[in-house]
């Protein structure tokens, strides 16, 4: 069967950015977190990898940042660029990425006064938050969420009451923080969800605007694209994965599914629209995770993206159903192609990411042994490990099923829904 991401060679030309540095390239990685992959990927390549730690650190938006790693140096910024980047430069430094969404604006910053690739740090919102971006998209004529982005719920519900809808979405404005989406049919919902809203952002980002919109149609997707200067030093996006995701009737993440077919109408228009949503965003080079909703007659719609690869516990699984790397993959767009890079055979195997409520209550070891040993069970999140304790809590526990048969994942996906209703989590059982 041909892959899922070779039909997706396809590129759109925005404005012109600097060319692709050439040589062995050490790269600065800003603000790190713990899901960052650059430093490993950049040291299998036998390049060096450099972090930069905003000083005093920011906010983390899903894990702290990382004081340490698998870096050659550190530098510390505190504030002054012309510093940071002489230090960079003395570096020897090539390339500049964001090591997470706290460090996407001055990832871009430092990139555009070293002269390296990347995207106008004046337009850095436009990569990493939601409000900012459905108002781009709407003046683009590109199809968005209506909404409005603020700090006042008083605002919120007057927006509300001239936008009289069946459903609306509430939802921090910063992208990649880890407060889930609350569905609200009327003002009450609205005025009741608000509070512990802002509570929850403020734990996790300094941005505290929250967006509240229109509930997107359909079902929700995720687009994983990479941009990179081509030889006329234009911009050229490629979707490089794409995943359907499904929720729970209360609006949760229920599973994510790894979508393989190339020829599908479905993802030929979410394709075409993404490209069409990186060239309003401004995206010159490097990874954006695109959510998008996508319902029967209508057309797709931003939820919101950020840029910055789309790491997941199913990265490996999907290395090796499509050969793709997704921090390889993010480091091509910024520094040459390190010669002799092996590529993994792809073996379009099905690839589901499994998602469970949020929990703290430990899971069951018998369970929890049944669990691990399903034919297709490839990776578990950290609660759902051998000797793990109650106090490693599953809160947004994950387990990725992957096999050539889909029949057979699908078996084990029903086995994991089983072992949760007879009590996976101790805390669920009455």
């Amino acid at each position: 069967m041909a892959l899922f991401c070779a039909a997706f060679e396809v590129s759109t030309r925005t404005t012109a950015g600097p060319r692709v540095t050439t040589g062995p390239g050490t790269a600065a990685v800003v603000a790190p977190d713990d899901d960052c992959g650059y430093a490993t990927a950049l040291l299998r390549q036998g390049r060096q990898p450099v972090a930069v730690h905003p000083v005093p650190r920011p906010i983390p938006s899903v894990h702290a940042v990382r004081a340490d790693g698998p870096y050659v140096r550190t530098v510390e910024h505190r504030g002054s660029l012309r510093q940071t980047v002489k230090a960079l430069r003395a570096l020897d430094v090539s390339a500049v990425v964001a090591g997470s969404a706290a460090g996407i604006e001055l990832a871009e910053r430092i990139a555009w006064h070293l002269g390296v690739p990347g995207s106008d740090p004046g337009a850095a919102p436009l990569r990493r938050d939601h409000g900012v971006q459905a108002a781009a998209l709407a003046r683009a004529g590109v199809p968005a969420l209506r909404g409005v982005r603020t700090t006042s719920l008083a605002e919120a519900l007057h927006w509300a009451a001239e936008h009289p809808l069946g459903d609306y979405l509430l939802a921090p404005a910063a992208a990649g923080v880890p407060v889930e989406a609350v569905v609200c049919s009327h003002a009450s919902g609205i005025g009741s969800a608000w509070p512990a809203m802002r509570r929850a952002v403020a734990r996790h980002s300094d941005d505290h605007h929250l967006v509240l919109s229109e509930r997107p149609p359909g079902r929700e997707f995720v687009v994983n694209t990479v941009t990179r200067i081509g030889l006329d030093g234009l911009p050229e996006h490629t979707v490089t994965d794409l995943w359907a995701r499904t929720h729970t009737p209360d609006g949760l993440p229920a599973r994510t599914d790894l979508l393989i077919d190339r020829h599908a109408l479905l993802t030929r228009a979410l394709t075409r629209y993404t490209l069409r949503v990186l060239d309003t965003l401004g995206v010159v080079c490097g990874p954006v995770s695109s959510r998008v909703a996508f319902g029967a007659g209508r057309t797709p719609v931003l939820v919101g993206a950020l840029a910055v690869p789309g790491a997941s516990l199913a990265d490996d699984a999907l290395r090796a159903a499509t050969g793709r790397d997704r921090f390889a993959d993010a480091l091509d767009a910024v520094l040459a192609p390190a010669p002799g890079r092996p590529v993994p055979a792809p073996t379009g195997r099905h690839v589901v990411r499994v998602h469970f409520r949020p929990r703290a209550s430990g899971v069951d070891p018998s369970l929890g042994r049944v669990l691990r040993g399903l034919p297709t069970v490839v990776a578990v999140s950290t609660g759902l490990r051998a000797g793990a304790s109650a106090t490693d809590t599953p809160i947004g526990a994950e387990v990725v099923l992957s096999g050539a048969e889909p029949r057979a994942v699908e078996a084990d996906y029903r086995v994991l829904r089983a072992l949760e209703r007879e009590g996976l989590f101790p805390a669920d059982r009455p």
